[in-house]
Order: structure tokens, then sequence, then C-alpha cells
């Protein structure tokens, strides 16, 4: 090399070198951001997102596959994409943005987010967080629903997240309130436990069974027998045998899992771990080995949830002992346990439950978010009403239930969900928007192929029609409508482009040739894509025949569809036509909320196990 080119090659060389100090201290310089400040349950922050407006889109219009989440793939189909961020009016650059939420809270008008400030840049911008965790309320109407539960379990001496609040804009487009939750990771670890280097276990409408085993997400399973104790917690749970107490608290801390099963009852807290195998994390404390349960997704506790049930169980008072999931449910019919079980809820009910300083944080909590909701969220405080009326009433209801004790519990535990291939749907249709009364509509066209269990199905009189979404929904699209929740707004249809729109649905439905049993295919789109996207996009429904509903316990089992629509005609207001072509699956679930065993109470001389006791209902 000529001796020549030598000075210019060091210039860049140190060039280089400069700027990879000066990145470096950059991002190890001090922003003044804490995990206390932007969680700080006093304030609600500003978090400002900026992206390349094809990135924001890309986010938005990403969704879940019903059909893959029924089928037990649990995978996140979301890509990071790389944003600036300014948080609490500081600025952070190079963060990860992308999508989250499983079916129920996904959105693609104001969807919920993670930001990971270290996926492009190694830096450390808030002191005792690594990312943050935005999510978006769809489900939780009152706002509070995850602060309060979360402030509930705290109180009772268990791990739980803290809980910020924040107004979310993307580009300067303003989303809405978002709660900013605590994410489980090891900052978290080792501010509950002491030490973040246990293995960690996220349940996802899964429990810690055998069969299920395979779709636990572990992380953090480094020391040796780690593995080995979470199969043994799983046999033990499935075995035919009397569930032995002894061995079962060498792997769980007992009297921490009784608490956190009885704040979950508490709260009827519909969609975590004891009532629906869904939600939790299980962390293996370095200090001594035990599991330890810890509560997630709280959006729909406290009177937020639809009925006191969740969408496939309503019921009019919430039960004072949930036990779908395995563990609580090996317990509850275990001799003694039940009366342990409500030792431990009665303690609770002296101790935490005090309901004048939880309608005092309920009001303070109106007071904070009153100012700053808008758009979708104007329902908040009607909600945070009905979270007010539960905490007044709950107390009267266990009392009650304790005076028959013990209570009436499902007779065995749930199996967790699995589902198979059923068929198939294909063609097309196009039929008029309907709002109300509409004179003269003109007949849909519809031309389509249904395969089921391998047979073709030949319908008459078939027909296609297009309204606003009626039914509570799986994800993919915004708040339905139909029966309001509390503090959801009315069912009217917003105007395009506001956010909160309603989703579409589409029913073409028809009479099976063979024995005259009517047959829907209920279909659920997402209104802003299917005006603002060029290409296919997702579809999710079920499949109802007769008049079985959408797959009640005790009834058919559900069927679900998810597939591509192919718009041609984006017809979207009263008297214009909606319509495409169609591309569906269809999976027919077994196990999980279509599989619950009749209710019984427990009794001293059984122990019912998942083999022994009666086969739910399939």
């Amino acid at each position: 090399m000529p001796t020549a080119e030598l000075p210019a090659i060091r210039l860049i060389a140190i060039a280089i070198t400069v700027w990879a100090l000066a990145t470096t201290a950059t991002a190890a310089e001090p922003t003044g951001l804490t995990d206390q400040r932007i969680l700080d349950e006093t304030r609600v922050i500003a978090i400002s997102i900026s992206l390349p407006a094809e990135d924001w889109e890309a986010i938005r219009n990403e969704s879940r596959d019903m059909g893959a989440v029924l089928r037990g793939d649990l995978s996140s189909p979301f890509t990071w994409r790389r944003a600036d961020i300014v948080i609490d009016g500081v600025p952070v650059g190079s963060v990860g943005v992308r999508k989250k939420g499983l079916l129920g809270s996904l959105d693609s008008a104001s969807p919920s987010l993670l930001v990971d400030f270290n996926r492009f840049v190694d830096q450390e911008p808030v002191a005792g967080l690594g990312r943050l965790t935005l999510n978006n309320n769809k489900q939780d109407t009152s706002l509070i629903s995850q602060s309060l539960a979360y402030r509930v379990f705290r109180a009772a001496g268990l791990a739980a997240p803290r809980v910020g609040f924040a107004t979310v804009s993307v580009n300067d487009e303003p989303l809405g309130v978002y709660s900013n939750v605590e994410s489980v990771r090891k900052p978290f670890l080792r501010r509950s436990f002491g030490d973040g280097s246990g293995m960690l276990v996220e349940g996802t409408i899964n429990d810690v069974v055998p069969e299920s085993l395979a779709r636990l997400e572990v992380q953090g399973a480094d020391k040796p027998g780690d593995r080995d104790r979470l199969e043994a917690l799983a046999a033990l749970l499935a075995s035919a045998d009397p569930l032995d107490v002894e061995q079962l608290g060498s792997l769980v801390d007992l009297d921490d899992f009784f608490t956190f099963w009885a704040v979950e009852s508490l709260l009827n807290i519909w969609d975590g771990y004891s009532s629906n195998q869904n939600n939790y994390f299980v962390y293996a404390t370095p200090a001594d080995g035990l599991f330890r349960f810890i509560p997630w997704g709280a959006d729909a506790a406290a009177g937020v949830a639809p009925n006191f049930g969740g969408p496939f169980a309503p019921r009019r008072t919430p039960p004072p002992v949930a036990a779908q999931a395995a563990l609580p449910n090996r317990l509850y019919f275990t001799p003694g346990m039940a009366d342990r079980y409500r030792g431990t809820l009665e303690g609770l009910l002296d101790s935490v439950w005090r309901e004048d300083e939880l309608l005092a944080e309920v009001d303070r909590l109106e007071h904070l978010l009153t100012p700053v909701i808008g758009g979708r969220q104007t329902g908040a405080p009607k909600a945070m009403e009905a979270v007010r009326d539960y905490i007044r009433r709950r107390r009267g209801e266990l009392v009650q239930a304790f005076e028959t004790w013990p209570a009436e519990a499902p007779s065995t535990w749930r199996r967790p969900m699995t589902s198979e291939p059923l068929g198939t749907a294909t063609g097309s249709f196009s039929a008029t928007y309907r709002e109300g009364a509409i004179d003269d509509v003109p007949p849909a066209d519809v031309a389509l192929t249904l395969i089921l269990s391998g047979e073709p199905i030949a319908l008459t009189d078939v027909e296609a029609s297009v309204s606003t979404f009626m039914f509570p929904g799986f994800g993919g699209g915004s708040p339905r409508r139909g029966p309001v929740r509390p503090g959801e707004a009315s069912p009217e249809a917003p105007p395009p482009g506001s956010p909160g729109e309603s989703p579409v649905s589409v029913v073409i439905s028809g009479k099976r040739a063979d024995d005259g049993k009517p047959l829907a295919l209920n279909l659920f789109l997402d209104r802003r894509r299917v005006r603002d996207t060029d290409a296919s996009l997702p579809v999710n429904g079920m499949v109802t025949e007769g008049t079985s509903g959408f797959g009640i316990p005790g009834l058919t089992p559900m069927r679900s569809i998810s597939g591509t629509f192919t718009p041609a005609e984006r017809g979207l207001a009263p008297g214009e036509r909606l319509g495409g072509t169609i591309s569906l699956e269809i999976t027919k679930m077994k196990g999980g909320l279509m599989n619950q065993a009749p209710m019984k109470k427990p009794d001293a001389a059984a122990s019912p196990t998942a083999e022994a006791a009666p086969t739910p209902p399939r």
C-alpha cells in the first residue's frame, strides 16, 4: 500500500472511533428518567413516538391468525421497527417498537405497543426499566382496572406490576390514555424477589400440565433441574392419584399461591390463571427454588368484565371460587384445602378489601384521568362507577357464599385449548351495508364452496348480510358494537377515521340441503383496514349451526374461521355495497373456554382429577 494513503485511512479510522465513543457516551448519559418517575400513578405523562409513516401503517395492520392461535401457535407475528420516542419530555433515539396483544386487545386504530430501549442500540435511558408495555385499554374500559387490581395484589403481599398512565401519540396522532404497565422482566424480578436470575415461565391460554408444557414460554432456565421441577409440577397436577400436598409444597410456595388464587377470585379476574388458564407468570425464586405466581393481563377485573364471567360464561354474580386451572382445582378438591382457601379469602377481606380506601382510589384516578380522556374513552367515568359498584357489593357476595360453604366449583380442571382442522370455505359475496331500516335492499350475490370434515356441504337459500359488528370481538378490530359494557360509547358506528371504529360483521348463511339445518359463516372485519388497505386483509370469525350459538359450553364446540378477504367493493355506509373474495380455513376448538366441567361441591371422601372426574362437555 502506498505510504501516501496511510494518513487518509488513519483519519477515517480515527473518525469512526470518535463517532463510536460519542455514540456510546450519549447512550450512557443519564436522562433523569427512572422507573419511579414514569410509573408514578399520581401523574399522567406524555409519550410521543415518531417513525416512518409506512412503518406505522405496517404496525397498525399486523394481526394474529385466530386459527393459528387456536392451534396453539402463540408466537409473536409482530415485527420490531426503529423509532424515536419522547418520554415525559425526554427524547430517546433508536428504540424498538412493535404491536402487542393476543386477541381481545388487538386494534388497528390504537394498538397496544411494546417499546424496547435496547432493540437496536445498547442504551439504558430509564433507570430500572428496559422496556415499556403500553396497553391500549381496549378491554379496560374504566382505564383503572389494571392499576387497581395490581394494587390489591401488592397489598396482599404478592409481587405484581406497577402501573402508570400516559397519553400516547404516534407521528403527532393522539391515540388516547394508555396504561403503562411494568414489564415482568429481570428488573421487576430483582425488585420483587431480590434476584432476577431464576426461571420465568409465561402462560398464555395454557396450563402447567404435560400436554401444554411445550407451549409455555420459558426464559432463564439455566440452572440444573429447572425444567425438571417444572415437569414434576405438571406431572403431579395431572396425576390420577390423590394430590400429594406435601410434595406440591416442595415445588410451589403454597401460602403464596393460596393468596394469589384468592385475590384473583376476590377481584373476579376472569381472564387470569385460576379462571381461564391465561395471563400469568410463574417464577422459580432462586432463594428457595419454589414456584410463585405473578398476575398479568388484569384489564378485565373488578366489575369491568362483561356480565362478570367473560363473554362465554356470563354470570350475574362472580363466583367465590375460580378453579378452571389445574393447580387451584386439584387443591380445592383435596380434603381440607377448601377451608384453607376460605380462610385465606376471609383474611383478605379483613386486611386488604377496605372499601373506603379502594373507593377513594377510584375517585383519585377519575380526577386524574378525566381531564385527558377523549374519543373512544369518553365512557370511562361510567365504567369507573361500575368498579365502585363492584367494590361496594363484593364483600356481601362472599359472605353470603360462606353461609353454604363449601361453594361449588368445576368438578375437574379444564383441558387446555387445542384445535384440529375441520374444513375450508372459498368464494365471493357482494351485499348492501345495512344499518337500521333500509327500503328496497338489492339482493346479495354469493358464491360459496364449503367443505367440512372432508365432505362438500351443499347449501340452499344462501344469503349474505353486512352490518356493524354485533358480538364481542376476538381481536384485529376496534371496540365492538352491540351490548355495551360499562364505560363504552353508544353502539352507533362512529364516523370514518375516528378512533375506536366499530368492526364490520359479514354473515353468509343458508340451510343444509340434506337436513335443512341453518348454517352461517360469521366473519369479522376491521373497518379501518377495509377502507384503507389495498391488498388482502385478515378475516376471523366462527361457524354456527342451528340454534347452538357460538359454541356455548354444553352445546357445540366452537368452530373458528381464519383467512383472508380481498375487497372488490368497499362500501361502509348504509346502502353501499361491500364485497370481495374470501379464502378461509375452519378449525374446531377443543378444550379451553368451550370445555368447562359441571359444577360440584368438594367431598372429603374424594379428590377428583382430570382422569377420574366426569368428562367435561366437548
